[in-house]
């Protein structure tokens, strides 16, 4: 029943829109929280995915470094040197590199300059592979209201590989 087309009264005082902004205000304690814990979420999805952005990229230019420097007397030492500068974003402290050039692992500047060497002829495809590893990778939010620790990885890892040129 319309009570406008009856002639009635119609309330709409100050008791209804008070009523009205305190149901707005109990709506909004109800999903503020979700909406909160959405946006660290977001959050914290974004810092990881910058990190493993960056230790991916780290990888792929410090295996296309790698893979010059044949006949260089400091391969491995140049190769630490790159995989710091092309992660400038992550702390240095946490990045590894592990190194080989035809699937044999080379850890010192004359092991990596005689691995590198053994790829005389263009034709000749050797592959030269960089793994970096980041394991320094803390979230943003940590603690016990924000316990996001265990959804996030320890360790981030990339390997790229490159024909010694």
């Amino acid at each position: 029943m319309n009570l406008l087309s009856t002639g009635g009264p119609v309330r709409k005082g100050k008791e209804t829109m008070k009523r009205q902004r305190g149901a707005a205000a109990v709506e909004m304690a109800l999903v503020l929280p979700f909406l909160l814990l959405l946006f660290l979420g977001l959050i914290q999805f974004g810092w990881l995915l910058l990190n493993s952005v960056s230790v991916v990229n780290a990888a792929s230019d410090t295996a296309r470094f790698f893979a010059s420097q044949r006949g260089v007397a400091t391969p491995y030492t140049n190769t630490q040197a790159q995989v710091r500068a092309a992660a400038s974003l992550l702390t240095p402290s946490g990045l590894s590199v592990t190194t080989t050039v035809n699937g044999v692992a080379c850890t010192s500047d004359a092991g990596c300059a005689a691995a590198l060497a053994s790829a005389s002829s263009p034709s000749v495809s050797i592959p030269a592979t960089v793994t970096v590893t980041y394991s320094s990778f803390r979230p943003i939010f940590s603690g016990p209201v924000y316990s996001l620790d265990f959804t996030m990885p320890s360790q981030l890892t990339s390997s790229a590989t490159e024909r010694v040129q």
